[in-house]
């Protein structure tokens, strides 16, 4: 490599690091930062009773190891489970706990370089509503929100979070097409993510708008710059140590 073109790239720890830590604990984007992820993402779900938590799945079983979801959960029999994720890591996370949104942005306010993308899942979204969910997130970030981008595949939800709230915002595209990039050009969120499979390769130049460029998920440095080379410089990861830990044996004197 004669040339150093990550000199600007952001790390986007996909929640938080889980090649080595269940993801969507404090643990795991603890380690993350402390690798040198400047981004952040995770995904939030709402407990029966309306608690935002951090959690992936609808179901409870590939997390926690147990039957059930979250959704029909209130948070304090959610919170007798853990998030040790058995099924890659055994019991050696067990006890872990599920952390609320409410304690991540906790955690956030001790990092003042960091910013987090916060993802709002559907199954929230169709249960309890656009509104109330929003509601619940944003009061729980209260006090971080300048450094928080909500995000989601639902673009009602970011429209909603940009024009009653203020927030910055990401659509995550599930389709790349005419129709799409239409809507994207409505809403101009602030972050556009998308899947690194769902862009075509053939595609020589991404849409422009106002919007920045994250691509998920990539683990290797190779692929990561082939996206730079196209403009994309928010590479979300989940291998935030063993990329730059890449990078830097490519480039010795990099910080």
């Amino acid at each position: 490599m004669t040339d150093r073109p990550l000199r600007n790239m952001g790390l986007v720890a996909h929640r938080g690091y889980p090649l080595a830590f269940p993801e969507n604990t404090l643990v795991g984007y603890r380690q993350s930062v402390i690798r040198g992820a400047g981004y952040v993402e995770t995904d939030v779900q709402c407990t029966q009773d309306g608690v935002p938590v951090l959690y992936h799945d609808a179901s409870t079983r590939r997390l926690s190891g147990v039957e059930g979801s979250v959704i029909d959960r209130t948070y304090d029999k959610l919170s007798e489970l853990s998030a040790h994720y058995p099924g890659r890591f055994a019991d050696r996370f067990a006890g872990t706990p599920i952390p609320t949104l409410e304690m991540f942005a906790g955690w956030l306010a001790q990092h003042s370089a960091v910013t987090a993308f916060i993802e709002v899942k559907r199954v929230a979204l169709d249960k309890f509503g656009i509104q109330p969910v929003l509601q619940r997130v944003t009061e729980a970030i209260e006090g971080v929100e300048d450094r928080c981008v909500i995000i989601s595949f639902d673009d009602r939800c970011i429209e909603h979070a940009a024009e009653c709230y203020g927030i910055r915002t990401g659509w995550v595209l599930s389709r790349w097409d005419a129709e799409v990039k239409s809507r994207a050009c409505e809403l101009a969120p602030d972050y556009l993510f998308a899947k690194h499979t769902l862009i075509p390769k053939q595609q020589t130049e991404i849409w422009q708008g106002p919007w920045q460029w994250v691509v998920y998920v990539i683990n290797d440095l190779h692929r990561a710059l082939s996206y730079v080379e196209q403009g994309i410089t928010l590479i979300e990861t989940d291998a935030v140590g063993e990329l730059l830990d890449q990078y830097r044996a490519g480039y010795p004197q990099a910080p």
